[in-house]
């Protein structure tokens, strides 16, 4: 009797073993690229915010149209660089065709890219550079010390070139934003009416610290006449701040944001206007180029992108594409 039982239990334990080992081999199956079909993988700065949400509808609309597996990833918080490498680590050990970035900290992704491409795994950047890394190409909207001279020019002609203005980044590592805000201080050179406000702002990409930035800022400058807002939350943050200091229209406001989050700022004539590019053709045009690159072919210079425009390529294989002004004239234009 004791013997029936214990071959009844043994029988039971081997199909459990044999169900779990079924479980691992699906899961580990499940974290590998899939067999078959091309994987091109973005990695933002972070997720969850409307640029990168933006992002991402660009990433599953390229996978629809050009037929590969397009994913999007990145940390949940802003400025978490280990997070984003622990990410890209993954990516390689997944095996996926191509990692794309917007990297938190240029020097900081330098190792675990050169470790991809040693793996045989191709890696580009959008948004954010890393250009002394090995990664192929770069894929910008703008020129980003350029955007940055484009934001002052606009906030010195609605200031009338003279007073006090301040500026609001994201993380202090990101590199497409440090040169938006050399573009800032390149352009202010240009104005001898007009000073920064010290100290420089981050946000860290968070709504609620860009505001209570402004706020604070507004408390040690009572005589500020404008911001210069590089990054997406920036704009709407520092319009809540004016609103709740009473000081909407009094002090401009230019930036890159998104106009969805700007438009009832806009139309008020809180934020005076956007300096920006749709995000989703931005990661659009970027996962066509890099699936062309797979496929062997180059970008080059000129190219025209239907619904986008002409593309300059230039050194150090930088790609810029058109952007757009927005203003309280034609934000209802856009729907992103």
């Amino acid at each position: 009797m004791m013997s029936r039982r214990l071959a009844i239990v043994c029988a039971v334990l081997l199909a459990l073993a044999i169900a779990l080992a079924g479980c691992g081999k699906s899961a580990e199956k499940s974290a590998s690229a899939p067999k078959g079909k091309r994987t091109i993988v973005f990695v933002f700065k972070l997720v969850g915010i409307p640029y990168s949400n933006a992002c991402e509808r660009g990433a599953q609309q390229a996978a629809k149209d050009l037929g590969v597996n397009v994913e999007f990833t990145g940390p949940a918080k802003g400025g978490d660089v280990a997070g984003q490498i622990r990410i890209i680590e993954n990516q390689i050990s997944r095996g996926v065709d191509a990692i794309v970035i917007s990297p938190n900290d240029p020097n900081s992704v330098k190792p675990v890219i050169e470790k991809a491409m040693k793996r045989g795994i191709k890696v580009f950047t959008w948004d954010s550079d890393a250009p002394d890394t090995k990664r192929i190409f770069y894929v910008a909207a703008a020129d980003d010390v350029g955007i940055g001279t484009d934001i002052v020019d606009k906030l010195a002609k609605d200031c009338g070139g003279k007073g006090k203005i301040g500026v609001m980044s994201g993380g202090q590592g990101a590199l497409n934003l440090n040169l938006h805000v050399d573009g800032v201080m390149k352009g202010l050179k240009k104005y001898p009416g007009m000073s920064l406000a010290k100290p420089i702002i981050y946000n860290n990409d968070q709504p609620q610290q860009a505001q209570s930035g402004v706020a604070g800022l507004l408390q040690a400058n009572p005589d500020l006449v404008g911001i210069a807002c590089v990054n997406s939350p920036g704009p709407p943050g520092a319009a809540r701040a004016l609103v709740a200091a009473g000081k909407s229209g009094k002090v401009k406001i230019w930036g890159l944001s998104m106009p969805s989050e700007n438009k009832q700022y806009l139309k008020d004539g809180t934020v005076n206007g956007l300096i920006l590019w749709d995000p989703a053709k931005l990661t659009w045009v970027t996962a066509k180029l890099v699936n062309d690159y797979l496929d062997g072919k180059q970008p080059v210079d000129g190219m025209d992108v239907k619904d986008v425009g002409k593309l300059k390529v230039g050194k150090n294989g930088v790609v810029i594409m058109p952007g757009v002004v927005i203003t309280k004239d034609n934000v209802d234009q856009f729907n992103f």
